[in-house]
């Protein structure tokens, strides 16, 4: 097996398992002024039974969420989907994956799961994407 030499670590672009963070490219020494919250609305309403686990779960990807569209895109089979743990190296599928838990409840829905809804339109969708909306 072939392994890089250098002392930085080479990103593969089309690796869904590891990515090289936003955040990564856009650091620097010099602070930024925090700007101000505006025009805000309501994500989330969730009780005090609220854990790790419902916030960034390690368990199987479902095949309709956020994630597994995601990886579709990126032509990767259903059956190699794997679990949120082990695609942890992929910012992309985290974030997709935050608030994934099958057992979450949010009090703004009347269903269990990864669901909320999006202010203003009213309509019940996937968190991932009511967040992304504005974006």
């Amino acid at each position: 097996m072939d392994a890089p030499s250098g002392k930085l670590y080479e990103w593969d672009d089309e690796s869904t398992y590891i990515h090289n963070p936003p955040f990564f490219q856009s650091t620097s020494n010099d602070l930024n002024p925090i700007k101000s919250v505006e025009s805000a609305h309501c994500l989330l309403n969730l009780g005090d039974s609220i854990t790790t686990d419902h916030i960034s779960p390690a368990g199987k990807i479902a095949k309709n969420s956020p994630a597994a569209r995601y990886l579709a895109e990126r032509g990767i089979a259903e059956k190699d989907y794997n679990s949120y743990g082990s695609r942890r190296g992929n910012d992309e599928i985290m974030a997709r994956g935050t608030f994934a838990n099958v057992r979450l409840i949010n009090k703004m829905v009347d269903k269990t799961g990864p669901y909320t809804k999006h202010i203003p339109s009213g309509e019940d969708m996937a968190i991932f994407d009511a967040a992304n909306e504005y974006i």
